[in-house]
């Protein structure tokens, strides 16, 4: 995306987020991307994210979802930086052949943009998908996805899709299977049933010949204890999946394996959870005592 433009094509007055809590959500992770690249040391560095936030009427938002604690960025940001290197590393993995992205959940998240480079050339057919009123906000506040910025006959072939990754509808029709398959989700599992996650993850294994899923998950001390979150407080956000064990993941299809596990207790090491986002408020370091911390958050990356 090429935003030395997008002052030109954006609507002037700020757009109203009219949402489900959790769609919210999408909010608080864009202001942490926003936040982390104007820090003097960034994490992320994602250039584009202040100005799409500055599209967005922030008081049409929770105010619980707009955190001051600088942690919650670090965690968000840490997230995304390292799914970024997995996509990348598959891109340059499959970099002599055909492949195809697909990034669930996608909100207003410009992870393509961070990793295109003229070196993977216009082989990747890349589809972002979200519920079809995330879309069209997205479709607002983003109207080029992927700009120019090389040549058209490089550019890669981007999709934008507005569908529920529920339905059990046509669009998984409009991703390849004759080729490698990348399968991204930053911030969807932790709030699916934990029947609708496992079934997602068979019919995505079931649809391509070969590929990978990077994930990312709470643990189930998380997910049993949400209602003790400050950032929930007010909504109706519950966390539905908790998962201790990224084996237990790869069980829902025989072909999956898992290949790579990442702790946030290990990206965002400190005593009592001095460097994690107050998950849990005050008693967050009390809960960093218990063994089932340690897979308070992780990040998947399995082959099928």
């Amino acid at each position: 995306m090429t935003l030395g433009d997008e002052d030109r094509s954006l609507a002037s007055d700020p757009i109203k987020v009219k949402l489900s809590p959790v769609e919210e959500t999408m909010v608080l992770t864009l202001r942490s991307r926003a936040r982390d690249a104007a820090s003097p040391n960034p994490i992320l560095g994602d250039v584009h994210a202040q100005k799409i936030l500055d599209r967005v009427d922030a008081s049409s938002v929770s105010p619980t979802l707009l955190p001051r604690d600088h942690r919650y960025d670090d965690y968000i940001t840490v997230r995304a930086k390292h799914l970024d290197q997995w996509c990348k590393a598959f891109l340059e993995e499959h970099e002599d052949e055909p492949v195809a992205v697909l990034h669930l959940a996608c909100g207003l998240d410009l992870r393509a943009t961070r990793v295109q480079t003229a070196s993977f050339g216009d082989k990747v057919q890349w589809t972002d998908l979200d519920k079809p009123e995330v879309v069209n906000l997205r479709r607002r506040l983003i109207p080029d996805p992927i700009g120019a910025t090389r040549s058209k006959s490089r550019a890669w072939d981007y999709r934008l899709i507005g569908a529920s990754v529920s339905d059990d509808g046509s669009w998984m029709d409009e991703i390849p299977q004759d080729r490698p398959l990348l399968i991204i989700a930053e911030g969807l599992f932790p709030y699916l049933e934990p029947e609708d996650a496992m079934g997602l993850l068979r019919r995505l294994v079931k649809h391509a010949s070969s590929g990978q899923i990077v994930m990312d998950t709470v643990g189930t001390i998380l997910m049993r204890y949400t209602s003790l979150m400050p950032l929930f407080r007010g909504t109706s956000v519950r966390m539905r999946w908790g998962v201790d064990d990224g084996e237990e993941v790869a069980k829902a299809h025989p072909r999956l394996r898992l290949a790579e596990t990442v702790l946030f207790e290990d990206l965002l090491p400190g005593m009592f959870a001095s460097a994690a986002p107050p998950c849990l408020g005050i008693l967050t370091p009390v809960f960093w005592l218990l063994p089932l911390w340690r897979t308070y958050g992780m990040l998947l990356r399995l082959e099928f």
